[in-house]
């Protein structure tokens, strides 16, 4: 099980976290055929059978995927890919399965944190938290929208795409060209990406943690602001002191362990994220 610090728990209590949810979460998810939504190197491998013909440049994406290298890779796959393919493969992955919520989505909604950001395509955690219709005490943002400040402010929970959403494929954020795009136009939403990371706690949940964008958001509020609360990111044991170490120094994230299951599973992870939601709502008790 994982100890959770007593830090974070008054943090949440608080509502001064926020809960960053990777696809990792996702991939809990089910339909009714009992298929999940694929991992982010499961989704460029299937995208590589489909629109690369040469078996030159599989051999490349394969070696980029390899080495961890994704968003090379999937600027390699989806170079060439016109708007309406990409629409229909990415609605073909995400939207026409019907995946519905996990436990994992119920417990995150049950945590109550007033700001959770994903960089998920999907609308799983949308859907769990009844947030596809308006007026059920959520506002969804993309990184598009200019209203994001506004909703922090607001009474309402807020969910930030930052990434995008399946609604809109032609504004996911896939390749490396797209990340550089998104901070060329979109400048307004680092900043108060910059400034949400900076004044709260975050607690990072199935993200791997290798994704630039949050590294580099991750890194400019270490080096602007440095705290000695740190952020927290969950991640299956196995890395090196080394590399935690780093991660600690470079972004102030310290990394809260737990062992697979016999079966590779995730069960430990489940089992206490429960108890983080127990200890929660024990505290706000106390505090009313």
């Amino acid at each position: 099980m994982i100890e959770w610090p007593k830090s974070l728990i008054e943090e949440i209590a608080f509502k001064r976290a926020i809960i960053f949810i990777g696809s990792g979460v996702s991939a809990s998810s089910q339909n009714d055929e009992g298929n999940s939504p694929p991992t982010w190197k499961l989704l460029l491998q299937n995208a590589t059978e489909q629109f690369l013909r040469e078996e030159a440049d599989k051999r490349v994406v394969e070696n980029l995927i390899e080495k961890d290298l994704l968003l090379d890779a999937a600027e390699v796959v989806f170079d060439e890919v016109p708007q309406p393919e990409r629409r229909r493969f990415f609605r073909s992955v995400f939207a026409e399965p019907r995946f519905g919520p996990s436990e994992y989505h119920s417990i995150i909604q049950g945590i109550d944190p007033k700001i959770t950001i994903t960089t998920n395509y999907d609308q799983l955690y949308e859907q769990q938290c009844g947030a596809l219709v308006a007026g059920q005490g959520y506002a969804v943002r993309k990184y598009t929208d200019n209203k994001i400040l506004n909703d922090v402010r607001s009474k309402d929970n807020l969910i930030i795409k930052a990434h995008g959403c399946i609604t809109d494929t032609e504004d996911l954020i896939i390749t490396r060209s797209d990340y550089f795009r998104i901070k060329r136009e979109h400048s307004q939403f680092y900043n108060v990406m910059d400034s949400l990371l900076t004044v709260n706690t975050v607690l990072f949940l199935g993200c791997s943690m290798g994704d630039p964008d949050i590294q580099l958001i991750l890194e400019n509020t270490n080096i602007a602001a440095h705290s000695d609360h740190p952020h927290y990111a969950v991640l299956p044991v196995g890395r090196h002191r080394a590399l935690k170490r780093a991660m600690e120094n470079a972004y102030n994230i310290r990394v809260l362990e737990y062992e697979r299951d016999h079966d590779g599973g995730h069960g430990i992870l489940l089992d206490s994220l429960k108890a983080l939601k127990e200890e929660v709502d024990s505290l706000v008790l106390k505090l009313r």
